[in-house]
């Protein structure tokens, strides 16, 4: 009994121990990622996609941001993306392919588009509503280069 104990305790130990570091590996691409986007002046020049920031006013003295990503001109695949504000929060910041699956997007194919949401505290009314929103968004296209897009709100 003693030893099937300890079997099963090492055994969890091994399973904990590499989340513990696939987590760690993602937490640093998140913050290189982050650092990088806050870095960001200007929106890339030839961007193969929309983007877009729609802004609502919550009930709950609440802002939520969205960034969508649509319309591709081209398809791509592997697509990390990371989008920052410059309001202060204790949230982190939405992203896509860094802790989840990296998505791609197909030319006339669902999905369609990619979504980030993110929540600013905010108690005053929505027309008052500045923010800076920058994204940095990763991908391959179809010849496998990787490429990157960076995004800023004026």
């Amino acid at each position: 009994m003693k030893k099937k104990l300890i079997v099963l305790f090492s055994f969890i130990l091994l399973v904990c121990g590499c989340n513990d570091n696939e987590f760690s590996i993602e937490k640093k691409t998140y913050n290189e990622y982050l650092n990088e986007v806050k870095k960001i002046e200007n929106s890339s020049d030839d961007i193969p996609f929309d983007i877009a920031v729609e802004y609502d006013k919550l009930i709950d003295k609440e802002v939520r941001y969205q960034v969508i990503i649509d319309n591709v001109k081209e398809d791509i695949f592997d697509i990390e993306a990371l989008a920052y504000h410059n309001k202060k929060t204790k949230d982190v910041y939405p992203s896509i392919g860094i802790f989840d699956d990296k998505e791609k997007l197909e030319v006339g194919k669902k999905p369609s588009g990619i979504i980030l949401v993110g929540y600013i505290k905010f108690d005053g009314d929505i027309s008052d509503f500045k923010c800076e929103i920058k994204v940095l968004i990763k991908y391959k296209n179809k010849e496998n280069e990787n490429k990157k897009v960076y995004y800023v709100t004026n």
